[in-house]
């Protein structure tokens, strides 16, 4: 376009050198017509250097083609008399150019065409022929060859017309202005660029541009009218319906690629937004010409042609991109091991049964279902009997559940329900269904299992109308269950509520007590009762939490296990009472034994006997002066890890004892295996001894048995004469309990360790 205007403002110059006044006319032939002839030049320059591909520096580049442009030195730098004499003619002005300016002019033109000739010439970059298709390659050869010709033809008319100017002025068309001659050169040149334009694209124009785009576009594009017609289509829209055997001129109505059941209400869709041609971006499912689904996402706007309004539609094929979203959908919602909805999922269902439930005015039920104890079977039986369990569970609870719920499997080995109610009882009812439901054996590995689970349950909208909210207060019934016992369900009240702001106040206190030193030990004599002397102290935990106040045992012990906190406390309890056992040994009470209770997380450590031998040699402590106690339900977690423990302990010449012994299972098993040395009958049986025979009788056979097993029975809670006195007649050993003393901090103990504390 460029070099078109600039080759324009020569013929225009001429035009208007015979139109002005002859003095004013040097003027414009100077100053528009052949400063335009050196501008012309630098323009052809770049245009074929931008065509031929010639790679060279960019300086380098501009200085080939900016060099015609000194042709305009002599120009500006002479007065325009100097340069051109013009006479008047019949016809036309005759130019009688000066010699340096017609110097500058040949030597200028022999340059530029000797550099575009170069440029031509040089054959295509081998980067481009490595990138360029052959077709494309062989129509690049085919533009060069021909723009060579033609600048051939062009410089001989050039040439020819200049010298027959310059020597026989007006022979070849008499009084016509033939001084312009040679500038006719570029029509030749002009006439095969307009050609190459037609037949290669070359320097296509812009509707020519939108036809390839049209044709060679990936995407499919089709022209709609009103009707739902496509009256015209691509090739990559017939390939993505499946329409490629269809006559290129035959047309075909979109609607019929609209699935059945959705045909009728987008056909309404398509009508209105045809009718205010609003433009559309969607994404639907359709049906292809062989009747096979697929996904489609499409564009469409609006335009009107030859009075007649069409509907642009793009459209992409998105089928795979659907199925690998609907996969990751699937991950993001289910539960890769049982198969039921995660936590996502379940929040989700739940939000939209409660949405549904203030239609329908009905409760809605939660129930969050935790399996007790599963981590026995995860560290014994191993992490894939484990999970192979857990998907027997998650077969159980759809079994046992109606349609109308939802199950999901929140993580690890916990679940969780939800589903309308009728009432709380109806709630209660289908916790009973899943407590049974676990029940049933599962076979896992050859064996054959049972499992027992703790339930929370809330209701809606009585304890929430949130998920979260309800979630939350299932989860606060749930331990209450598991506090109660387990294998039992919990509906949520505020008391429930208050209780777990209270453990979670007393979680938070836990983590800085031991920092802070708000632990201590006090310690409850156990008394002879043949000599009435303290034979020994129980240490028992205490804690003073500045926030708290004096927290018992019953309710941070649990936590601590829980949490796992319990290991710290035990170390720390060990080495204080360890020291303390020390520091009464060296004031004289060298046959005090002082027993400290173990946790079921101390028993597990491999390296528990090390640590308590290592305690030992550090206070110098000889090892029967420390009684370690172990309940049954603690010792039943691994009972041959126990066991190998407390056959380690027992050869260091620690004393263990059974505690609580008459609860839980109290098996006379462990007590013909384990090496214990004491028998702690538990409170419960020593305080009705004087009201249940049957009571009394039953401390009298562990007497006896301890004794065939040579043990020794401490009895826990006594509290009354009474009580003692029926103790000593059965021939218990030792005693323990209110009646001997309370519990009291070790330097208030100090004093009474000579003393009498009871009387026969």
């Amino acid at each position: 376009m460029l070099l078109m205007i600039s080759f324009s403002m020569f013929f225009l110059g001429g035009f208007f050198a015979n139109m002005v006044d002859l003095e004013d006319a040097v003027y414009v032939l100077v100053y528009v017509k052949y400063i335009s002839v050196f501008i012309t030049m630098m323009l052809s320059i770049y245009m074929l250097y931008s065509i031929s591909k010639v790679s060279i520096q960019r300086k380098l580049k501009h200085m080939l083609c900016l060099m015609p442009l000194l042709g305009i030195l002599p120009v500006v730098s002479s007065a325009p008399e100097s340069l051109v004499t013009i006479s008047p003619g019949p016809y036309w002005r005759h130019e009688q150019l000066a010699p340096e300016l017609l110097a500058a002019i040949f030597v200028i033109t022999g340059y530029t065409f000797m550099l575009m000739l170069l440029f031509i010439g040089s054959g295509t970059r081998q980067g481009a022929r490595r990138k360029w298709q052959p077709k494309e390659l062989q129509r690049m050869e085919w533009i060069k060859k021909g723009l060579l010709f033609s600048l051939l033809w062009a410089l001989f008319w050039a040439v020819v017309s200049a010298i027959s100017d310059a020597f026989s002025p007006g022979s070849l068309l008499g009084e016509l202005p033939y001084d312009t001659l040679p500038a006719y050169c570029i029509m030749i040149w002009g006439f095969f660029i307009r050609y190459a334009v037609v037949r290669f694209d070359f320097l296509a124009s812009p509707g020519r541009r939108y036809e390839l785009l049209f044709a060679l576009s990936k995407q499919g594009i089709a022209l709609i009218n009103d009707k739902g017609i496509a009256v015209e289509m691509n090739s990559a829209f017939r390939t993505m319906f499946g329409i490629m055997l269809l006559e290129p001129q035959e047309r075909i109505n979109v609607m019929r690629f609209l699935p059945q059941e959705h045909k009728a209400r987008l056909k309404e869709v398509f009508d209105k937004s045809f009718a205010s041609q609003t433009p559309m971006h969607a994404e639907m499912e359709m049906i292809n010409y062989a009747g096979e689904q697929m996904f489609v996402e499409f564009d469409s706007d609006y335009l009107e042609i030859n009075g007649q309004l069409f509907c642009y539609l793009v459209t992409r094929e998105i089928t795979d991109k659907k199925h690998t979203e609907l996969r990751l959908q699937k991950l993001a919602y289910q539960d890769n091991l049982t198969g039921l909805g995660n936590r996502l999922f379940f929040m989700e269902k739940l939000e939209a049964v409660l949405s549904e439930m203030e239609d329908r005015g009905g409760p809605v039920a939660v129930l969050l279902l935790d399996l007790d104890q599963f981590k026995w079977i995860n560290d014994t039986l191993g992490h894939a009997a484990g999970d192979m369990l857990l998907q027997h569970v998650g077969k159980q609870l759809e079994e046992a559940l109606p349609q109308t719920s939802v199950v999901a499997r929140l993580g690890g080995d916990e679940f969780a329900v939800t589903m309308p109610v009728a009432d709380t009882g109806e709630a209660f009812s289908f916790a009973k269904v899943l407590l049974s439901a676990l029940q049933q054996p599962n076979n896992v590995l050859g064996k054959s299992y049972t499992l027992s689970a703790s339930i929370g349950i809330s209701i809606a909208p009585d304890d929430g109308s949130t998920g979260g909210l309800l979630l939350s207060n299932s989860d606060t019934a749930m331990y209450a269950a598991k506090q109660a016992g387990r294998n039992q369900y919990s509906k949520y009240t505020p008391e429930l509520k208050a209780m777990a702001e209270r453990n979670l106040s007393l979680v938070n206190g836990l983590g800085s007590a031991l920092t802070n030193n708000e632990f201590s030990l006090h310690y409850q004599p156990q008394v002879d009762i043949r000599t009435n002397k303290i034979m020994g102290v129980e240490a028992l935990l205490r804690w003073s939490s500045p926030e708290l106040g004096a927290v018992s045992p019953a309710q941070f012990i649990p936590i601590a296990e829980e949490t796992g906190m319990i290991t710290a406390i035990g170390d720390w309890v060990l080495n204080d009472a360890f020291r303390q056992a020390r520091l009464w040994i060296d004031q004289g009470h060298t046959g005090i034994k002082v027993s400290v209770n173990l946790s079921a997380h101390q028993l597990k450590e491999p390296l528990f006997a090390a640590n308590i031998d290592k305690l030992l040699k550090h206070y110098k402590l000889p090892a029967h002066n420390i009684c370690l106690e172990i309940t049954e339900s603690t010792a039943i977690f691994d009972p041959q890890k126990s066991l190998e423990i407390c056959e380690e302990l027992v050869e260091l010449g620690v004393v263990l004892a059974i505690d609580d012994f008459g609860t839980g299972y109290s098996s006379l098993n462990m007590l013909n295996r384990f090496p214990f040395g004491y028998i702690k009958i538990d409170r419960s049986l020593v305080q009705n001894i004087t009201t249940q025979p049957k009571d009394a009788a039953v401390i009298q056979t562990m007497i006896e048995l301890s004794g065939r097993l040579d043990m020794q029975v401490i009895a826990e809670g006594v509290e009354t004469p009474e009580q003692l006195s029926l103790l000593k007649a059965l021939g218990c050993h030792k005693v323990q309990g209110y009646l001997c003393g309370r519990p009291m901090p070790a330097g208030q103990i100090t004093d009474t360790l000579s003393e009498d504390l009871i009387q026969a």
